[in-house]
């Protein structure tokens, strides 16, 4: 298995990513001209902290006076209003199974226009995205964040403003299955998302602890054992590399991966092999056991270490979505969520 060791980009973190990246694009698509977004969760908003409604109570109103008492009549029996189905109960707050049904008719309609195959998950992908989305909006409103009928306003009049006519814009919503109100709670999904988002990511640093490093892939333990032995020896690694590693990225580079910030590398082992380096040194060899049960055989060597080095604008964008991710994945570990439709 070859890995592309820097992430500057994590398309794939997770349902957190898909509701982000979907939501930026339907923003950024919306400002051309006959062009369908991709689809974002539409389902109503719902306030955990409103009270419910207070039943309507009857007034009675006194009889007339010398009047004959009706004959008595048979009340008609009030039907029990059917509970409206559900796809998940996301800490005793609902996801409604229409809901969820239209942000998959959407999905499959942004798929089909980007000329892409549904995944075979992908009811699950987007029934999580939902239940993400929800977790989101519960932790804004714990932490005092709103967003006004003026600030939904605002946006909503700037993405008008963006067509080049109102006809434009509803024939826009149309094409996309979305009602305006609908629209208006995405946009309040999307806004509340970003709050939080900035509020979680603030610590995020502009500079941090880096090294540079270069490193040697390989899938065969004894090749691995060889290498490191012609590099105790004296042999050049960046040499090595380029003869040796499986990596097509860095090989011609001499498998130099450039500076790089903790949390940066997809393989968690190098890059703690890495950050215990010193200028020069070379790593033992590092096995990694792979999800397939195969195993990977890797060599690093710290080039050079800077103690407060400005974060590239893709590296700090991997570290605000790391840590964005990390907290997501705390909030679903702590929710209580039951799903109640079948993804498969």
């Amino acid at each position: 298995m070859t890995y592309n060791l820097i992430m500057f980009s994590r398309h794939n973190v997770v349902r957190c990513a898909w509701l982000l990246i979907l939501l930026s694009g339907l923003l950024l698509v919306a400002c051309q001209d006959n062009v369908p977004a991709p689809a974002t969760d539409p389902s109503p908003i719902i306030d955990p902290n409103a009270a419910p409604a207070a039943p309507a109570t009857a007034v009675s109103q006194p009889a007339p006076a010398n009047t004959t008492p009706p004959t008595p009549t048979a009340v008609p029996l009030t039907p029990t209003p059917t509970p409206e189905p559900l796809a998940a109960l996301v800490n005793n707050q609902p996801l409604y199974l229409d809901d969820y049904e239209k942000e998959l008719a959407r999905y499959e309609q942004a798929l089909l226009e980007l000329g892409q195959a549904p995944e075979q998950n992908y009811r699950s992908i987007v029934l999580e995205a939902l239940i993400d989305r929800l977790l989101i909006i519960q932790a804004a409103a714990n932490a005092g964040l709103i967003v006004t009928p003026e600030m939904v306003e605002e946006k909503l009049t700037e993405l008008r403003g963006s067509t080049q006519s109102e006809a434009d814009f509803n024939a826009w919503l149309e094409a996309n299955q979305w009602s305006e109100e609908e629209f208006r709670q995405a946009l309040v999904a999307e806004m509340l998302t970003a709050l939080m988002r900035d509020r979680v990511t603030a610590g995020v640093p502009f500079v941090a602890e880096q090294v540079r490093a270069r490193y040697i892939q390989v899938v065969d333990a004894a090749l691995a054992a060889q290498i490191l032995a012609q590099i105790r020896a004296g042999a050049d690694f960046a040499t090595l590399a380029r003869q040796y590693s499986r990596d097509p990225a860095t090989a011609p580079s001499g498998g130099d991966l450039g500076f790089f910030a903790r949390g940066s590398l997809l393989v968690p082992e190098l890059e703690e092999a890495a950050m215990a380096l010193q200028p020069g040194e070379t790593s033992e060899v590092i096995v990694v056991n792979n999800s397939d049960g195969s195993q990977t055989f890797y060599l690093i060597q710290v080039i050079e270490r800077d103690p407060q080095r400005p974060l590239s604008a893709s590296m700090r964008y991997t570290l605000l979505t790391q840590t964005f991710t990390t907290w997501l994945q705390q909030q679903r570990s702590q929710a209580n969520v039951q799903r109640f439709v079948n993804t498969e």
